[in-house]
């Protein structure tokens, strides 16, 4: 009696010693502090990050892979340019990211004039190979990434996130940004999808591609945000990156992770003070509450 009622005591304070370590490499949100207006605004978030070059991309042109260093396995976001772009197009966004606890695959495409079904391709390549990096023993994202996707894109990459989200089951949220594909159908898409336009677009305007296709996602939780600006306004060094980056980074940790702690600054209290800026925000429509 006396001897297993020692190794019970033994064993229960070893599960209390070593479960809270255990837990915490399986939860990455463990480590991820509740976000603030002030914290999701600054330019990276609470996560040091890594980058690795991609060194034989398969099925794409080019990819740069930046990660957190800590411990634990984050979902994988892969980032797609538009026409005639490059992995500059979209490198604001992937430091933010990682450092809020995703592994980023920021990709170039095989050609600057690839159309959105090949962008579309190209992410789902992108996405197959980010998940055999994090399988590969001595990759340095080696269990990094926990099998979920989403991805993020500008015009016709933006056209390319909501193909892959159409055709590829892996991908579960999407951030088309100024979107442009023309003549498809993405009725059937029920992933969540934030739509980013911008006001003045010649290009890709929301009236033209990303509106109707929000008005016909009708499974799907979305949200649309239409800020100043030009085709360019997703791009680095365009349009406001501190709001553009909350948002991201709050749609993705709320649908990729179901972290409810960032839904306030989408549909939440904190959010007001950007939806009701018209010199920020001249269009806003979503599903709340998410």
């Amino acid at each position: 009696m006396l001897i297993a009622l020692a190794a019970t005591l033994v064993s229960t304070l070893l599960t209390v010693s070593v479960t809270p370590t255990a837990a915490a490499e399986r939860q990455p949100l463990a480590r991820i502090p509740n976000p603030t207006t002030a914290s999701l605004e600054a330019t990276n978030g609470p996560l040091a990050t890594a980058t690795y070059a991609v060194p034989n991309p398969s099925g794409y042109g080019s990819g740069t892979i930046t990660y957190p260093t800590a411990g634990g396995s984050y979902p994988g976001v892969v980032l797609m340019p538009g026409y005639q772009g490059t992995q500059q197009n979209l490198q604001w966004l992937a430091p933010r990211l990682a450092s809020w606890g995703f592994v980023v695959l920021n990709v170039g495409t095989h050609t600057l004039t690839d159309d959105p079904a090949s962008r579309g391709r190209q992410i789902s390549a992108a996405g197959t190979q980010l998940l055999s990096f994090s399988s590969a023993s001595g990759n340095p994202i080696h269990g990094k990434v926990n099998g979920t996707l989403g991805a993020a894109g500008h015009s016709m990459g933006g056209g390319g996130v909501m193909a892959a989200l159409r055709d590829d089951s892996r991908f579960k949220a999407g951030v088309p940004l100024a979107p442009y594909n023309p003549n498809q159908n993405f009725s059937g898409v029920t992933d969540p999808t934030f739509f980013m336009t911008c006001q003045s677009d010649p290009v890709a305007h929301g009236n033209t591609y990303a509106l109707p296709w929000y008005n016909s996602m009708s499974q799907a939780e979305k949200l649309y945000i239409e800020v100043p600006g030009d085709h360019l306004c997703p791009m680095t060094g365009y349009g406001n990156k501190a709001k553009q980056g909350k948002w991201i980074v709050s749609f993705f940790s709320r649908w990729l992770y179901g972290d409810t702690r960032f839904s306030p600054f989408l549909c939440g209290a904190a959010r007001e003070a950007d939806k009701n800026n018209a010199s920020l925000v001249t269009r806003w429509q979503d599903t709340c509450p998410l």
